[in-house]
């Protein structure tokens, strides 16, 4: 696969034009054993060398740089079925620091959307080191800046038929047509509880999950339990331009990472509840090579628990199950 880039403006440091955008693709693996099926979740990165490392779904490590989590293995999946749930894309590039006077790496969020099958046709949307949102077309080969004054942070970018959409932490949606077109809106029904904000696909629907506190100091408190935390999901609906709420996501589990959302359905992995939602813990408190670092809230309890509470989901994250490694 050709690495894709997208060199930006050089900075004062004269760093940027190294950007790059790293490709990963979320996998869900069957077992062969009919009597008793296993899963595993996982994810493989191409990194810009070439070499393709096995990735922690959830937690930002891999193969490469924690080589006592994920030694060097071979996975047996000529035997096991496969279905690709998703892709992720990420801005990789350096930037000089004034403060420090130093050169740093940075991993930024971004929207992709490939124009062929081979992607190397493909339009980029994302803030990186501009003041706001701009665009890359791999056709122009250059960025271009969105002439509209924006919040400083966006908490979701993704494609959807053919255009961007993005949310600020403000709640107003972005809408950018590939020709630059630029449309905003606010929701109707803006939640003043809303601590965080994700873009997910759902099936053939755009949804926006919210993650809602009855006072911020709520969100901050340090026990997962105690957090009372609770989720609005809202689809969004095109001939307004609005945010619909809605009581239950059909049957879907969706998964929140930091730079990559998807969902799939339930019954494709058994043991899964309808109208759940997996994430990863967002304050730093939990061990990050334990369990207790990926979370489930479940609509039907009310409640977000971790990931060792949830016994059958625990064979799904974070390390390769023996029965997808090779003998060989």
């Amino acid at each position: 696969m050709t690495l894709l880039r997208c060199p930006l403006p050089l900075d004062p440091g004269g760093c940027g034009d190294d950007c790059h955008i790293l490709s990963s693709r979320v996998y869900l693996v069957k077992s062969p054993n009919r009597d008793r099926p296993q899963y595993w979740l996982f994810k493989l990165q191409e990194k810009e060398n070439g070499e393709v490392v096995l990735h922690s779904l959830f937690l930002r490590r891999n193969s490469s740089a924690y080589g006592c989590l994920y030694p060097s293995l071979s996975l047996d999946l000529l035997n096991c079925q496969i279905f690709e749930l998703a892709q992720e894309h990420v801005a990789c590039y350096s930037e000089w620091s004034e403060l420090f006077e130093c050169i740093s790496k940075s991993e930024e969020r971004i929207g992709f959307m490939g124009l062929n099958k081979e992607n190397n046709e493909y339009m980029i949307l994302g803030k990186l080191s501009f003041n706001g949102l701009a665009m890359f077309r791999s056709v122009d080969k250059r960025w271009t800046e969105l002439e509209i004054v924006y919040d400083s942070f966006f908490e979701g970018i993704v494609p959807f038929k053919g255009k961007f959409y993005a949310i600020d932490r403000t709640g107003k949606t972005t809408v950018v047509e590939p020709t630059l077109e630029v449309n905003t809106f606010q929701r109707s029904r803006p939640c003043d509880k809303t601590r965080k904000r994700w873009l997910v696909m759902s099936g053939d629907k755009l949804i926006l999950v919210e993650m809602c506190t009855k006072s911020r100091y709520d969100f901050h408190i340090p026990k997962i339990r105690e957090k009372k935390i609770w989720f609005e999901i809202s689809e969004l609906n095109e001939e307004r331009n609005d945010w619909d709420q809605v009581e239950d996501m059909d049957g879907r589990v969706l998964f929140l990472e930091h730079y990559c959302t998807f969902s799939c359905l339930a019954t494709e992995i058994p043991g899964f509840r309808a109208n759940s939602i997996i994430f990863m813990d967002l304050w730093g408190v939990s061990n990050s090579y334990e369990h207790e670092s990926i979370l489930v809230y479940e609509f039907d309890e009310q409640e977000v628990r971790s990931l060792r509470d949830k016994p059958e989901y625990i064979e799904l994250f974070p390390s390769p199950p023996g029965w997808v490694i090779s003998n060989g």
